[in-house]
């Protein structure tokens, strides 16, 4: 399966990603959002992740924030936590 790739004015290719949570249940992401790279969208799971723990709606310890790439190939999993994160997006990595 190719992926569909979204051509710019200013000529940048953008992906669309899922961010699916995944507590107990999963909720699926069914609209998306189109991004330039893994890496901006392992930074907005970042920032999904901290929105729903500071919510503190957490049901499970293993809640994490799911990002699937417009393959369904999952980039990365981003742990849910009712703690304190700051947003730094230093040392992340990729689900190879």
């Amino acid at each position: 399966m190719s992926a569909t790739v979204h051509w710019l004015d200013r000529g940048a290719f953008m992906a669309h990603y899922y961010f699916d949570l995944k507590d107990g249940a999963t909720q699926r992401d069914h609209a998306g959002v189109e991004l330039r790279s893994d890496d901006d969208a392992i930074a907005r799971a970042h920032v999904l992740a901290d929105e729903i723990g500071n919510q503190g709606t957490v049901r499970d310890h293993a809640c994490h924030v799911s990002v699937i790439n417009e393959n369904g190939h999952e980039v990365t999993r981003v742990p849910v936590s009712s703690e304190f994160r700051p947003r730094s997006t230093a040392g992340l990595k990729k689900i190879s």
